[in-house]
């Protein structure tokens, strides 16, 4: 093996090999933008809203997997997989989520919604809780979250 000619192919060695060790994503590899990459997720979206599943499932599974450390990808993701009736997907989807943003309110409604549909009303309790717990005292989310907990009470 040759050594790097210059600092930017020892600098691409560097990343590569961060990688490979599980240290950098494909964004870091290949030098993508957050801009480029929320280009995309916004056609997504528009495949998402046209009722172009598949397309939008492709796109939002890409991007995770270029940047798999941004939980927006993942929630996304999970609105895509949930719309297309796989539901364990979505689930999936938005447990990643939580691992990468566990302050987000957000992501145990949606949870919850998910678990839900599966018939988890005490598991999609339990995220109700926690995002009451994680929102603002005037956020939406937290009213959501609470309507939806005195419905499940309500059964």
């Amino acid at each position: 093996m040759r050594a790097p000619r210059d600092t930017d192919e020892a600098r691409q060695l560097l990343t590569l090999q961060k990688w490979a060790d599980r240290k950098a994503t494909l964004k870091d590899v290949r030098g993508y933008r957050d801009e480029e990459l929320y280009a995309i997720a916004k056609t997504a979206y528009f495949f998402y809203y046209q009722g172009r599943l598949d397309e939008a499932r492709t796109l939002f599974q890409g991007l995770y997997a270029v940047n798999p450390t941004d939980a927006y990808f993942a929630k996304a993701l999970g609105v895509v997989e949930l719309a297309a009736g796989n539901a364990q997907g979505a689930l999936a989807a938005y447990n990643v989520a939580q691992t990468l943003s566990p302050a987000d309110p957000g992501v145990y409604v949606s949870r919850a919604e998910v678990k839900l549909a599966l018939g988890q009303k005490g598991q999609a309790a339990e995220d109700l809780k926690q995002a009451v717990a994680k929102a603002g005292q005037e956020d939406p989310l937290r009213v959501k979250a609470e309507a939806m907990l005195a419905g499940l009470i309500r059964r």
